[in-house]
């Protein structure tokens, strides 16, 4: 030809084809991350980690809780709904729980069987077994019909509760607090008429804390009536 041009072999888009799959391979290169910008990246990702746990162990700090304490009081069983839990930090309070929702939830709503729930001592919750296998050194109750019988119930209001009515230092204070009335027994009437089995122990081992009302409720009342009914059988009734 005129110009001498030579035609390409083939069809002629050789080094077309060739600079568009360098241009392709180009534009690859530049959306991967180079090692510098990934080193940043996993800088970056540090450091929210790093923050992360720094805000958590203030909250933790603040409200004197331990990671082992919250994890053992926290949990999301099954298709039970989340239960929003709040610590509560200073003076006395500082190692308050609250739970809200938890103890409202209504398990007959629930597919499967309930049973009552056990504070342990270290602060767990759980269950007792009640079966012949679970038990061992069986024997009779300590107490009598006459020690349940001597023991007596009492209206009372607690002594915390009244301070906050009382004592402009209590954290809660309130003047115009309308201090509830209680029923129940005394700790120490029960250990001085042999049932002490049905009294809670602070962890010295010795100082009451608390009574078991469900154990007294189910059990006590049990031992009057076996009495009752031993009289009548001695009576010919």
């Amino acid at each position: 030809m005129g110009n001498r041009y030579a035609t390409p072999a083939g069809d002629g888009l050789g080094p077309l084809i060739r600079d568009l799959d360098e241009l392709k391979r180009r534009l690859l290169e530049l959306e991967q991350p180079t090692g510098t910008s990934m080193n940043s990246l996993v800088q970056q990702v540090q450091e929210a980690i790093a923050n992360i746990n720094a805000t958590v162990t203030a909250a933790i700090a603040a409200n004197s809780y331990t990671k082992t304490q919250i994890d053992s009081k926290i949990a999301s069983p099954g298709n039970i709904s989340p239960v929003n839990v709040t610590a509560s930090g200073g003076g006395s309070f500082a190692a308050s729980l609250s739970s809200v929702g938890a103890y409202n939830t209504d398990v007959s709503a629930m597919a499967g069987a309930r049973q009552s729930v056990w504070q342990h001592n270290s602060g767990v919750y759980g269950y007792a077994p009640s079966t012949i296998e679970s038990k061992a050194n069986l024997g009779p109750v300590p107490f009598t019909a006459a020690d349940v019988l001597a023991v007596q119930p009492w209206m009372y209001q607690y002594r915390a509760q009244m301070a906050i009515r009382d004592d402009a230092e209590n954290p809660y204070y309130d003047p115009d607090y309308v201090v509830p009335w209680e029923i129940g027994l005394m700790a120490e009437h029960l250990i001085a008429h042999n049932m002490e089995c049905f009294v809670v122990l602070q962890d010295d081992g010795v100082t009451p804390k608390t009574i078991d009302y469900m154990l007294f409720g189910a059990i006590a009342p049990l031992v009057v009536l076996a009495d009752m009914e031993s009289r009548l059988r001695s009576a010919g009734i």
